[in-house]
């Protein structure tokens, strides 16, 4: 198995073997350490492939987590919109506090780093400030959190949330899936539908940081490590 390289981009190839143009969206695992229920896979990384097109597709992904804050007047669900207000890139042992608005007026939320406090190893900290949650939800303010991995295709990730002084200690996990299914960039979907229908790709099926998915003229996922 190739170790995870903190400087090192990975790189997901495509490959179309149907008989018409699909759009290939690419997910993150859920991490560990957010909560158990209402959370949702968040994804604006999508390319539109070819049927057994000569040149190349791939997803880039680079090995820097980030957390992602927003507020707004729809509730976190499916097929939700959700633009985070402020994005931001987040180092294993950072503890980061969400700064969310008591309403009135509405306002977007920050993120700042807690000087002198770590998180676990192999760990990153959000902690969410003492906000009036119901007062904002009564008042159609609703606010999010999220964590993924901002790509040059856009983010993948997951969004919920927040309760009030909540701590989330999250673990990441370094595996994808890739789907074709219908979704709409930034738009929530559900976690546990999405593997369903799906490549996962692991740290384990990269071969010199790269690797290669297929999906065939039979409609199954074929995934190969290396460049094929």
């Amino acid at each position: 198995m190739e170790a995870l390289n903190s400087t090192t981009n990975y790189s997901i190839y495509l490959k179309n073997e149907s008989h018409e143009v699909k759009d290939f969206w690419c997910f993150l695992e859920k991490p560990d350490g957010v909560p158990s229920s209402g959370v949702y896979a968040n994804s604006s990384t999508s390319l539109a492939v070819r049927p057994n097109y000569g040149g190349t597709n791939k997803f880039i992904i680079p090995t820097q987590y980030s957390l992602g804050a927003g507020a707004s007047n729809r509730a976190v669900g499916l097929g939700v919109q959700i633009d985070s207000s402020i994005i931001i890139d987040a180092e294993y042992k950072q503890k980061w506090e969400a700064e969310y608005a008591s309403t009135p007026p509405r306002q977007g939320p920050n993120l700042n780093l807690l000087q002198g406090h770590e998180s676990p190893n192999n760990t990153i900290g959000l902690l969410s400030n003492s906000f009036d949650r119901s007062k904002n939800e009564s008042g159609k303010w609703y606010s999010n959190a999220s964590f993924g991995i901002q790509t040059e295709s856009g983010f993948l990730g997951v969004t919920w949330s927040p309760s009030p002084n909540e701590l989330f200690i999250i673990t990441p996990k370094f595996s994808f899936y890739i789907s074709t299914g219908s979704f709409a960039s930034d738009e929530l979907a559900d976690l546990a539908t999405i593997p369903k229908d799906s490549a996962k790709i692991e740290l384990s099926n990269f071969k010199n940081s790269e690797v290669t998915v297929t999906l065939t003229s039979a409609g199954k996922w074929l995934v190969q490590p290396g460049r094929v």
